[in-house]
Order: C-alpha cells, then sequence, then structure tokens
C-alpha cells in the first residue's frame, strides 16, 4: 500500500521534473527571397523561411501577419502586407512560403532614393499560436536586403520605351 502511494507520487513528479523546461525556442532564419514581376504594377516577393524546431511536439500557427519597409536614408518607407495562415510546424526542420505583393512604382522611387538597386528592409509583425489555454503572440522584425535591380532595370526600360513612342508619336502628328 505504501509503495502504491510512493508510486503515484514520484512518477507525476518525475513527469513534471522531466518536462519542464525541455521545450526550445525553435530557430527562424530567412533562406531566401524569390522576386517575380507579376504585371507592369506590382511585384510579388516570396519569402521562403526555415524553422528548425527542436522539440518533439509541433504547433500549427493561426496566422503570419508582416508589413514589409524599405529602410532609405534613414527613414521607413512601406511596401506592402502580407500574411498566411495554418502553417504546421513539425519536430525538425520545416519550411515555408510568405507571399507579398509591393508596387513597382514604390522599388523604383527607393531604388533611386537610395541610390541602389539593393534596397534593405524590414519585416515587422506578429505570429499568432492558438495554444490549449491561450493564444501566444509573438513579435517579428528581421531585416534582410533584397536586390531588385532586374525589376528597376525592366521598368526603366520600359518607361524609357513609352517615351520613345511619344516623342514618335507626336512628331507623327506634327507633320501631318
Amino acid at each position: 500500500m505504501v509503495i502504491k502511494k510512493i508510486f503515484f507520487i514520484l512518477i507525476p513528479m518525475i513527469i513534471v521534473v522531466g518536462t519542464s523546461g525541455c521545450l526550445e525556442q525553435p530557430k527562424v532564419e530567412i533562406v531566401s527571397q524569390k522576386i517575380q514581376k507579376l504585371n507592369a504594377d506590382n511585384t510579388k516577393i516570396e519569402i521562403q523561411v526555415l524553422v528548425s524546431n527542436p522539440n518533439p511536439i509541433g504547433i500549427t500557427i493561426n496566422k503570419i501577419s508582416f508589413d514589409i519597409y524599405a529602410l532609405v536614408n534613414g527613414e521607413k518607407v512601406y511596401l506592402g502586407h502580407g500574411e498566411q495562415r495554418n502553417i504546421k510546424i513539425t519536430s525538425g526542420n520545416n519550411t515555408f512560403t510568405l507571399p507579398i505583393e509591393i508596387s513597382n512604382k514604390k522599388l523604383i522611387e527607393v531604388a533611386v532614393k537610395g541610390k541602389s538597386t539593393k534596397i534593405p528592409i524590414e519585416i515587422k509583425g506578429n505570429i499568432s499560436i492558438n495554444l490549449i489555454v491561450t493564444t501566444v503572440s509573438i513579435p517579428i522584425d528581421i531585416q534582410q536586403e533584397i536586390d531588385v535591380s532586374a525589376i528597376v532595370k525592366e521598368e526603366m526600360l520600359n518607361q524609357l520605351s513609352n517615351l520613345n513612342n511619344l516623342n514618335t508619336n507626336q512628331i507623327q502628328s506634327v507633320t501631318q
């Protein structure tokens, strides 16, 4: 009888002591960003994120919500907003993609203002995780550099082409 009491007290204590402090914070890093021009007005940036979860259990991220800013000459210039929902993070390495659409005009303005096509950006937002008893909000604040040279080059060529067409059309209308 005494052994049963000790057993029923000892087992829960071992479980509590054994599991407390075992959970480690996962490491999050941006692996890459893929930049695609969608159309004349917008560009899509896909930010690939790697989460290394050292814990034996996984979680589901309810929502990641973030804003992206260009950092130019000490100023923050708003470029766009992105969201992703229901991301499953298992034990080990997990990758997922965060899509965001930004204005080509804004990208060019930032590149001209910063005198570079390599633009430092800041991603600020929150990760919302629903636990059994509560919802946890984890802030995001990541700084990274993106290269928008291909988009700027293409946009500048389009603008020059439009100017050339305008001049040709104006000349033709005057000569008629």
